[in-house]
């Protein structure tokens, strides 16, 4: 999915949306979000800092491996 984005600092009284052409004649939706309404989350309900450690290679075993015993 490829989503359109554009975040405007002083709203007018209409907006005008120029679609691309893959999305001509396509069901869309559009969504008008208050940017100064939306509220913080309480500290207790932020999610946890991860580390994110980098890797030299992804493996992905075939399923009869996983279940080996």
């Amino acid at each position: 999915m490829h989503a359109l984005r554009e975040i405007v600092d002083d709203a007018p009284e209409r907006l005008t949306v120029e679609l691309p052409l893959h999305l001509h004649h396509r069901r869309v939706e559009v969504i008008v979000i208050p940017l100064d309404e939306i509220e913080e989350r309480p500290l207790q309900m932020k999610s946890p800092n991860y580390r994110i450690f980098p890797t030299d290679q992804v493996v992905i075993l075939p399923r009869e491996m996983l279940h080996e015993r």
